[in-house]
């Protein structure tokens, strides 16, 4: 079983590499019939609920790429951050390093700027309602408080 990136949550996958190999091996070529194959290859064993239809679909794609051994960072899940504080410079290095951070687990920020909170340190990150950094940490904090936080979102 592997574990795969469907919208935000970690979700195991039955067969991901054999069906992979299979559709791979088969010259399937452009994305709408890949994704459609290996649907149809893990569809016995794996249970697709309809409210998650396009995120596992995007997952499927993301890692066919990787099998593959493409570039499938614009498939990266979406998740909504803010970033507050006073439009500038630290600012926009928080919102930078976020994307960075992030991108280490395989997430693209969606950024919501708001204004400075009046009990700072400003600027700040909240992600699913939590301020996870405060002023500009270095990316090595910001990342092990992200490791810290992921199963809470």
């Amino acid at each position: 079983m592997s574990q795969v990136l469907v919208g935000l949550h970690r979700v195991g996958v039955v067969g991901l590499r054999q069906a992979c190999e299979k559709v791979a091996a088969a010259g399937v070529v452009g994305r709408k019939e890949i994704v459609d194959r290996l649907q149809a290859e893990l569809a016995a064993d794996n249970f697709i609920p309809e409210t998650q239809e396009e995120a596992y679909r995007t997952a499927l794609w993301r890692e066919f790429l990787r099998f593959v051994g493409e570039d499938f960072s614009e498939f990266f899940s979406e998740i909504p951050v803010t970033v507050r504080g006073e439009p500038g410079r630290d600012r926009d290095r928080l919102a930078g390093l976020c994307a960075l951070v992030l991108a280490d687990f395989e997430l693209r920020p969606v950024v919501e700027f708001a204004d400075a909170d009046d009990e700072g340190p400003n600027p700040q990150l909240s992600i699913g309602g939590t301020t996870v950094a405060r002023g500009l940490p270095s990316r090595r904090s910001l990342k092990a408080t992200v490791r810290h936080r992921l199963s809470d979102w």
